[in-house]
């Protein structure tokens, strides 16, 4: 222990820590001026990148001042349903359990990676590319729907990132309403009704807000039959 920190603080510091950076270097991909805004592409994912890296040096620093007795005293204050004691028989703060968090948060950069490694060993062109992308995707998803029943909490924290890292190839049109259900299903909502009723509510206001009011361009994909989806909708709304 360094001060009152253990080995789980520092896991979970390094953990954000490094996601940052690699976010921060990947940023560079599309590092593009805008006309209509002077700081360019990367300014506000940056600026969210910087307050991530941000709370987890505090949350560190926290820890390291105060340990758990504050946080504790915190949930128990807000809370007293025995999450903690589960935690701590679930084994949710050993190392084990960071590695094979950190290995369900990799999903997301696999998809980022391994597609294009396979269309460059099989010399493919945008076709073959396009269908090693569909083929990892599919099997990622697969991969995520086994574990959403037993590691609610970690797939919670890798849904957002996979969205993101999916959102250029398949566009928003085609993945949110699959996104806005996946969260539900995560934070334990089985009703199909509901689940419908809220998926189409939300998505509908998004696309209210970003395409009929604020003119936003949000990502059609870059992959058929998903672009021309997202190509429909645009078409519709506008």
């Amino acid at each position: 222990m360094i001060g009152r920190l253990r080995v789980g603080h520092l896991v979970e510091a390094g953990l954000w820590l490094t996601l940052c950076l690699f976010l921060y270097i990947y940023s560079f991909e599309f590092d593009k001026d805008i006309e209509i805004y002077k700081f360019g592409a990367t300014a506000w994912p940056r600026t969210i990148i910087l307050l991530m890296a941000l709370a987890a040096i505090g949350q560190l620093i926290h820890h390291y001042v105060k340990g758990d007795e504050a946080s504790s005293q915190m949930i128990s204050a807000a809370v007293d349903d025995g999450a903690e004691e589960a935690a701590h028989e679930a084994h949710h703060e050993s190392l084990n359990w960071y590695l094979s968090t950190f290995a369900l948060l990799a999903i997301p950069f696999i998809y980022m990676r391994v597609p294009d490694w396979i269309a460059a060993m099989f010399s493919a062109g945008d076709s073959g590319l396009h269908l090693a992308r569909i083929v990892c995707a599919a099997i990622l998803v697969a991969i995520v729907i086994y574990f959403i029943r037993h590691h609610r909490v970690r797939v919670a924290l890798m849904l957002p990132l996979f969205f993101a890292a999916l959102l250029e190839d398949f566009g928003f049109y085609t993945l949110a309403p699959f996104f806005i259900i996946g969260v539900m299903y995560v934070f334990g909502e089985r009703r199909a009704k509901p689940m419908a009723l809220v998926m189409a509510l939300i998505y509908g206001l998004l696309l209210m807000l970003f395409v009929k009011i604020l003119f936003v361009g949000l990502p059609v994909g870059n992959i058929k039959p998903f672009y021309d989806i997202g190509s429909w909708v645009v078409t519709v709304l506008q």
